[in-house]
């Protein structure tokens, strides 16, 4: 049972790489996806330090999202491919709403305030239908943590480590729009273009 198991602070198969583990994450989450270009295009319209609040809500929600895959993972496995398929659907439609937004956003270098509670509330209810990230949690508990670790606290710390990496990721990303503000501003419409056709890829990677 998982929340009742004893606590065994090494693994339980010795076969566990943690390398192999950190460059799968690594790997996973640098590369361009809903959280990323979100985080370059709040970085891009109100630079890097007034983005933190939106990139606050998306590690809280990522590491609730990672703790519900690793619960579910091993409690639900026989019911994942039930699920993830309307989450396909749901994941899709969103990153189709996201990518139209981003599409018709115009960026400003003037300075201006923000909701810091709704940019939160923004970073947080995006990792519900980010289908890339649930993805990417069932992939690490499934082939890389469980089958080694059952130990609750020790899932609980895999779990906060791969939110983590990725909401690290995501910093990198918001940083890069925020130093790159100026440049971007120049071509508004081809940049938001790119990103608009980035998301709709991410959406279309999601059925292959």
């Amino acid at each position: 049972n998982l929340l009742t198991s004893t606590p065994s602070p090494l693994p339980e198969n010795p076969m566990f790489s943690l390398p192999t583990f950190i460059f799968y994450c690594f790997t996973s989450t640098i590369t361009p996806g809903p959280n990323n270009l979100m985080s370059m295009s709040w970085g891009m319209r109100v630079g890097f330090f007034k983005a933190l609040p939106f990139n606050l809500g998306v590690i809280t929600g990522f590491f609730a999202v990672m703790l519900l895959c690793c619960i579910g993972c091993a409690a639900l496995n026989s019911l994942i491919p039930e699920i993830m398929g309307p989450m396909k659907i749901l994941g899709t439609l969103y990153l189709v709403w996201l990518a139209w937004k981003i599409l018709k956003a115009v960026y400003s270098l003037k300075p201006f305030e923000i909701d810091k509670k709704k940019a939160f509330i923004s970073g947080f209810c995006l990792q519900f239908v980010n289908v890339k990230i649930m993805v990417y949690g069932i992939v690490s508990m499934q082939t890389f943590i469980l089958p080694h670790f059952t130990d609750p606290w020790i899932l609980a710390g895999f779990s906060f480590f791969l939110a983590a990496m990725g909401s690290g990721c995501n910093l990198i990303w918001s940083a890069f729009g925020s130093a790159f503000a100026h440049l971007f501003s120049q071509y508004t419409r081809p940049v938001n273009a790119v990103l608009a056709l980035s998301l709709l890829f991410c959406a279309g990677s999601l059925w292959i």
